[in-house]
């Protein structure tokens, strides 16, 4: 936990900083470009049992949260686009009077950052650039838990920059707002993406999309990935830390608000939904097979501020080995998955959140 705090207060920092940076540029009298705000939204559970009945189920506490921030800037056609989110979920299930270590549920770090440049002041296109990086911020063990077993040495399984994800798309943008919402796109044909995995340990287990293969000597590694082996272990498995990929984006989305009403002389909206599918090829390797993101947020205000926030993520990549229930029984294998392979991963939070401008 205390890696986790040093780590959203950092990020605080530099956004905090960052704000009064834009806020310095802007003297009194003069128009300001930005609009910046952000939302917290917290999910808590608990219950304690003394002397259950039985069936009556067992001891649970679990917390977690989401941070977001935006910096937009916007001037004739010019713009740009920040947004900083941290996803944090963690929850234990079983007595307080065993040692049964927390669990994680879930841990996202996302950064994204777009410049748009509109080819006249009227046409929806325009040049645009659009930057991702993606990570997690604590350490992560086998079976999804926060701290190492004690009955043995367990090295994490993730980590902070094991792996990270930074992706550069230059390319053309598409942003329209109509009376049934608003639309946007992005095409990019030369984009580039980097998957880093900062840790030696975790890089050799081949979970998280870097360069792995097990059974070929050195060259077939080298013609396979397009890259040297970093690390060897065994007779015949070698791995990379870093995996560099070129190939084509495609990002489309849609917003929209529903039922306006006024609170005071602002006009305010009852639900907003924004879509968004990502979309990337890679040339070099297999662009038959193609990665998918699909990010889907529903907020549904209640008053001043306050919502109920539904958030689902669909990703795909043929790379990335997600972990698999086989039988559909929780009671094997480790936190009840029996393998690992190549499958869809859905994850869904229901998230009470508070809404500000700055």
């Amino acid at each position: 936990m205390y890696i986790m705090i040093k780590y959203v207060i950092w990020i605080l920092m530099i956004f905090i900083n960052s704000l009064e940076i834009v806020n310095a540029q802007e003297p009194g009298g003069k128009q300001n470009h930005w609009k910046l705000g952000g939302a917290v939204g917290m999910d808590f559970a608990q219950m304690l049992f003394v002397n259950p009945k039985f069936g009556a189920g067992e001891d649970k506490i679990g917390i977690g949260g989401n941070l977001s921030f935006f910096a937009k800037y916007k001037q004739n056609r010019l713009s740009w686009d920040n947004f900083l989110g941290l996803t944090f979920g963690v929850q234990r299930l079983g007595s307080f009077r065993r040692q049964i270590p927390f669990q994680k549920s879930v841990d996202e770090l996302r950064l994204t950052s777009k410049f748009g440049y509109s080819i006249t002041d009227q046409s929806p296109f325009g040049y645009a650039f659009d930057v991702l990086f993606l990570s997690q911020i604590t350490p992560t063990f086998e079976g999804n838990i926060l701290s190492p077993n004690s009955d043995s040495v367990t090295l994490p399984i993730a980590q902070f920059c094991s792996p990270a994800t930074l992706t550069l798309s230059p390319g053309i943008g598409f942003k329209k707002k109509t009376n049934l919402g608003e639309f946007h796109a992005l095409l990019s044909p030369a984009s580039l993406k980097l998957i880093f995995v900062a840790s030696d340990t975790t890089a050799r287990l081949g979970l998280h999309g870097n360069p792995y293969s097990t059974g070929v000597t050195e060259q077939e590694f080298i013609d396979t990935w397009g890259v040297r082996p970093d690390g060897q272990f065994g007779t015949n498995i070698f791995y990379a830390k870093n995996s560099i990929q070129f190939g084509a984006t495609l990002k489309a989305g849609y917003s929209h608000k529903f039922f306006k009403y006024k609170e005071g002389e602002k006009d305010k909206f009852r639900l907003v939904l924004a879509t968004t599918l990502n979309l990337y090829s890679n040339y070099m390797r297999m662009p038959q097979h193609i990665d998918v993101e699909w990010i889907t947020n529903v907020d549904l205000m209640l008053f001043k501020g306050l919502s109920i926030s539904l958030m689902t993520n669909l990703f795909w990549d043929y790379d990335v080995l997600v972990q698999v229930d086989e039988d559909g029984d929780i009671t094997t294998g480790v936190n009840g998955y029996e393998s690992q392979g190549r499958r869809v991963s859905f994850m869904q939070s229901l998230l009470i959140k508070y809404n500000f401008l700055f």
